[in-house]
């Protein structure tokens, strides 16, 4: 039976889709640096702000600073004192819900800093799941411990103490994903004294385990081979 080049394409992609599953064909990425929220000049800063484009206000209060704050507080473009205006310090979690699929690695990333006025504050971020929390192997890269609180829903959440002078740096928290779920990413401090930690960045991912690559990569490889076969010469 002759099978034309767009049958043996078909059927290696299909090959290589199966072999991944449903929704592990892409990896699930976000990211902001706040640089898009409006920020008058003067006076350089929002108190108070609870219109972000990809973030509530889940508790507390966070204020919005651009460069020209008049703190000289530093960051790179805008960024977020996480302890507002009301002495009630704040936690910033996401509005979109993020899936991940069995096998993921899912990983927070925020670029944050100390408070630059004095003092130490705690910091933490992590996950809140919408469905039944099922991790291992947690990884830290900057925070110092991790938690699992199950009230009032289950979360993973990475904690540091900043020191007021701490530069910023990324703090990472990852876990692997022995089953497939949906969460949101939340960071926030438990200041209250209109004074907390910087935050400049946040990204989220969730990728696949390289076996389910290998095997795409696999699938294409045999798309390959197909085609080389079809344009070898007929011997006599």
């Amino acid at each position: 039976m002759r099978v034309g080049m767009r049958g043996v394409m078909t059927a290696a992609c299909a090959a290589a889709l199966v072999a991944l599953g449903p929704g592990k064909a892409a990896a699930a990425v976000f990211s902001d640096n706040f640089d898009a929220e409006p920020v008058p000049t003067p006076p350089g800063w929002v108190p108070d702000y609870n219109s972000f484009a990809n973030f509530f206000v889940e508790d507390g209060t966070v204020d919005l600073l651009g460069p020209a704050n008049p703190f000289l507080l530093t960051g790179t473009g805008n960024f977020v004192d996480l302890d507002g205006s009301t002495n009630n310090g704040g936690i910033l979690e996401t509005i979109p819900q993020f899936n991940f699929s069995a096998g993921s690695t899912v990983t927070l990333n925020i670029l944050a800093a100390g408070n630059e006025r004095g003092g130490t504050d705690t910091l933490f971020a992590g996950f809140r799941f919408f469905t039944p929390r099922n991790v291992d192997n947690v990884m830290l890269s900057g925070f110092t411990s991790f938690q699992e609180p199950d009230s009032p829903t289950q979360e993973l959440l990475g904690i540091v103490s900043l020191p007021s002078n701490a530069p910023y740096q990324t703090y990472s928290i990852s876990f692997h994903a022995p089953v497939s779920g949906r969460v949101t990413a939340l960071i926030g401090t438990d200041s209250a004294d209109n004074v907390g930690p910087l935050l400049d960045a946040v990204s989220f991912a969730a990728v696949p385990e390289p076996a389910s690559w290998a095997l795409t990569i696999a699938g294409f490889g045999l798309m390959g081979a197909a085609l080389r076969r079809r344009r070898a010469p007929a011997r006599a």
